[in-house]
């Protein structure tokens, strides 16, 4: 095994374990992952060792400090990725990007046929386009003969990095195989040449660092303490010119060429010589050469002055330039214009950084393109010569941040777009499309009143017979207004900018037209005329497959079957929309956190509170903005969990800053019921009374606001507070007594004014927990039934009284019970023993259901799961049966397996047949 493998028996039999049935074992993705110099490199040589005699193929790439933004970088080498599609057309970038992701798999797929590793290293330096598609390839590996190995330097990165690092090791189909430290007597058997002295010398100054074992070793354990001090020791055993070798190893991701290391050394070939024979290049004639060790290189490039790095990088950047071949790659462009870049070569650095922008378009790497549009614009004003070729810088800009926002990295989008519009440009056509840009994108954010001063400034600098450019304006008007809920201006906006659209052939802009027009049909109950309109919208979004259009679609139309009551319905539409979101971006937009929110809501409303926790289960799928959060909240809020309510109140407070009136009710309602859980009427009726001054009683529709005035009016009614119980009423009732749940509002306001006057009028709960029993809201109906017993015993004396307050808390006891509701229950029960009531038996269906679960413990959803494992399903087939991802499908059979007690899935299907749980459970 060698010195080389001490203490990595353990991690190098893994990795050999996973290669050794290939091709014939399943796929699976390793993360080879430690600090520098810890081995991780020499880790994985040595498990691709054998592989070519194994019969496996190899496939090897690497990212550099400085290969970023290199479109595919980290895989370009390895599968030859990025060129644009040969006669292909996409409706979308979108489109064409998943083109090439699924060409990039199929690829994969027929090399992984007879067997074959990925090999990725110091993929924390890798772009966005190589870490999106390796977290794709994770989630769709081929079923058998591929090993993805990845190496990952645990350092400080930035928190996007760290969250995909994140997400990826917990997944079931990946393998984290961390690196340790040496103890010291592993050190010792590292180095079987040095004395015992010599030994415990450099352990002490290495801690075990492998490579800085050997290091230290090779100078008798000299007073450096660190990686980098060592290496800049053995740097400064050669001039200047093999150093400045050394440090353009640092500047591609990749090995260097022979002519690549030559130019380097400003045609010094002894230079490149004295760098390979004092070994701080590794050079393999038919590789490439590379450093000794990344961090090598790195220390090379960090010491050289900053004169002396713009040379390089010029050096570098025209023979890169010149050796380009006909049909580049986007990561070949890229090189270029990187080393330009950095040359401070703003003349060329401009033309380079559009030619790799619009390279990185072509090979559908939506945020490289977005990242070189941002660097043309910046050096714009610097450029001494602007090609006529090259775009006007506030068009740059505007590139810029469309892509940076269609990929999810809204901020940076804003930033770029800050400041005059007007004064930016000449030409008023740019200045339009600038300011419609970025009214969407505050639009987005929730910077409402920018958006509508953007669309302002459009307004003027558009000519009155240019209908196209009407037909957006009026669109982006109607949604700035429409998303602060003042949809009756944004009707006229809509409708005229559906007029112009159509004329002109706009489809795109018709079909958001037609999701806006939807909503006010929506919230006025007019649901035929909303489900056309959003069917419209979704089918246009599907035809141009834009992943925001499909986003906006599934969110008002899961909206639309929330307020029907049909969470089935809702999850079908956001599966159906998540596949295709998945499909074109390699991942979620942020618009669908909106839309799982929608179906998570519509599942609690229903008593579905499992399946509502089970639509997000993993809360890193979700974005920071706050919607899912806040609606699992009143998950754990109404079953009792007080901890993970604050957590969740905590993530969801960006929903409170938004200058959107219905993600302030949200975010209130659910604070406003954690404060009643912990027994602080008052601050909550504080938190709803602040919220509804700003959410006007004409600006919502039926429904809207029924949770948040629930929430205040159960606040008043328990702070005993009747005048400020009516000014929310006055607040919020009348559009709340209209619409599904109307009527057991209206009861809800009534009961609620009797409890907060002390009168205990038993009538208008009765009534309201028939209205919510009919509307299927049995939480609402339990505490309705609550209420109506309390009212009942405290006004209406006898032994008849009674029993009818015995039959109500009976009723509102097993609706508690099947749902979990734990503070409701003790509620129930703390009244039950105070007034001397006998709430009966158990409900006989909840004690059948608690019968037949087996010993080890399975939640509803995961009996669910286990129907469908034991009749042969896969984690696919599964996910599509449920509404979920296979990822998720998959977390849960692994929680069933563990539950069980079993190894496999056979072994789990047996059980299920064993305990008849083999046939499939109502939800």
């Amino acid at each position: 095994m060698g010195g080389a493998m001490v203490g990595r028996e353990g991690e190098l039999a893994l990795i050999e374990g996973l290669m050794a049935r290939l091709p014939g074992a399943a796929s699976a993705v390793a993360v080879v992952r430690g600090e520098a110099g810890i081995g991780k490199t020499t880790l994985v040589r040595a498990a691709v060792a054998d592989a070519d005699a194994a019969g496996l193929r190899i496939l090897s790439g690497a990212c550099a400090p400085l290969s970023g933004t290199v479109a595919y970088g980290g895989l370009d080498a390895a599968l030859g990725v990025g060129q644009a599609a040969a006669g292909e057309v996409f409706t979308s970038l979108a489109a064409g990007r998943a083109w090439a992701a699924e060409s990039m798999l199929r690829t994969v797929g027929e090399i992984a046929e007879s067997g074959a590793v990925l090999v990725v290293e110091d993929l924390h330096w890798a772009d966005v386009s190589t870490l999106d598609f390796i977290a794709h390839l994770s989630r769709n590996l081929p079923a058998t003969g591929l090993l993805v190995l990845l190496t990952w330097r645990d350092e400080e990165t930035d928190p996007e990095r760290a969250r995909w690092l994140s997400e990826q090791v917990r997944s079931p189909s990946v393998t984290e195989v961390p690196l340790r430290r040496l103890t010291l007597d592993e050190t010792s058997r590292q180095l079987p040449e040095c004395s015992a002295e010599l030994v415990a010398a450099v352990y002490g100054r290495s801690a075990g660092n492998p490579y800085l074992n050997a290091e230290l070793a090779r100078d008798g354990a000299s007073p450096s303490e660190s990686l980098r001090q060592v290496l800049t020791s053995r740097l400064d055993a050669v001039d200047a010119q093999a150093r400045t070798v050394v440090a353009a190893a640092a500047t591609l991701g990749r090995a260097l060429t022979d002519d690549e290391m030559l130019a380097a050394a400003a045609g010094d070939p002894d230079a490149v010589w004295r760098a390979c024979d004092a070994g701080l290049m590794l050079r393999d004639p038919g590789r490439g050469s590379s450093a000794r060790h990344p961090v090598l290189a790195e220390v090379a490039y960090e010491r050289l002055l900053s004169r002396d790095r713009r040379q390089l990088h010029s050096r570098m950047a025209g023979h890169l330039e010149t050796a380009l071949p006909a049909r580049p790659t986007a990561a070949e462009v890229a090189e270029v214009a990187e080393q330009y870049r950095r040359a401070d070569d703003p003349d060329d650095g401009l033309v380079w950084s559009v030619r790799a922008a619009v390279a990185a378009e072509q090979g559908y790497a939506i945020a490289e393109a977005g990242h070189w549009y941002a660097v043309a614009a910046a050096i714009w004003d610097s450029a001494q010569k602007v090609r006529a070729d090259v775009r006007e810088k506030l068009a740059l800009l505007v590139s810029a941040a469309t892509h940076l926002a269609s990929v999810g990295q809204t901020d940076r989008a804003m930033a770029l777009l800050d400041g005059d519009l007007a004064s930016m440009s000449d030409t008023d056509d740019e200045v339009v499309r600038a300011a419609l840009a970025r009214s969407w994108l505050g639009t987005t954010v929730g910077h409402t009143d920018q958006a509508l001063r953007d669309v302002e400034l459009a307004e003027q600098l558009t000519s009155s017979d240019d209908e196209p450019t009407w037909a957006r304006v009026c669109a982006a008007r109607a949604m700035a207004l429409g998303t602060c809920s003042r949809w009756e201006e944004a009707l006229g906006s809509a409708r005229t900018a559906l007029e112009f659209a159509a004329k002109c052939g706009d489809i795109r802009t018709v079909g958001i037209v037609h999701g806006m027009l939807g909503v006010p049909a929506s919230l006025e109950g007019r649901v035929s005329e909303a489900l056309g309109h959003f069917q419209t919208a979704l089918a246009i979004a599907y035809t141009l497959a834009e992943p925001e259009d499909l986003a906006l679609a599934g969110v008002v139309l899961t909206d639309v079957h929330l307020r029907l009551g049909d969470p089935d319905r809702a999850a079908r539409v956001a599966a159906l929309v998540r596949r295709e979101i998945g499909r074109l971006m390699l991942g979620r937009h942020w618009l669908e956190d909106l839309m799982d929110a929608n179906v998570a809501q519509a599942l609690y409303d229903a008593g579905r509170w499992d399946e509502a926790i089970d639509w997000m289960p993993d809360p890193t799928e979700s974005s920071d903005l706050g919607f899912v959060q806040s609606t699992l909240q009143q998950v754990h809020v109404a079953r009792g969990d007080v901890a993970a309510a604050e957590e969740l109140q905590a993530q969801a407070a960006a929903l409170g800053e938004r200058d959107q009136p219905q993600f302030l009710g949200m975010y209130s309602e659910a604070r406003a019921r954690l404060l009643l859980l912990i027994g602080h009427p008052g601050e909550a009726l504080d938190v709803v009374l602040s919220a509804a001054r700003t959410m006007p009683d004409h600006l919502l529709g039926p429904d809207d606001a029924a949770d948040l005035l629930t929430a205040g009016l159960e606040a008043a009614g328990s702070a005993a507070d009747p005048e400020r119980l009516e000014e929310l009423v006055a607040l919020l009732g009348d559009v709340t007594t209209t619409g599904r749940t109307g009527a057991a509002m209206s009861a809800v306001i009534s009961g609620e004014r009797s409890r907060a006057a002390g009168a205990g009028d038993p009538d208008p709960w009765l009534l309201a927990a028939t209205e919510w029993a009919a509307v299927g809201r049995p939480h609402d109906e339990a505490r309705a039934r609550l209420r109506a017993a309390e009212a009942i015993l405290a006004s209406t004396p006898g032994a008849a009284a009674r029993g009818t307050a015995a039959e109500q808390l009976t009723g509102a006891r097993r609706l508690a019970e099947r749902l979990g509701a734990v503070p409701l229950l003790e509620q129930i029960d703390k009244l039950a023993r105070l007034a001397r009531v006998d709430t009966g038996r158990p409900d006989p269906a909840a004690v059948q259901a608690k019968a037949e679960v087996p010993p080890q413990g399975l939640t509803d959803r995961e009996r669910q799961v286990l129907a469908l494992l034991a009749g042969g399903r896969t984690n696919r087939e599964i996910g599509d049966a449920l509404y979920m991802s296979p990822k998720t499908a998959s977390v849960h059979v692994t929680h069933i397996l563990e539950k069980l007690g079993v190894e496999s899935r056979v072994q789990a299907a047996a059980v299920a047949v064993r305990l008849g749980l083999d046939k499939p459970q109502q939800s």
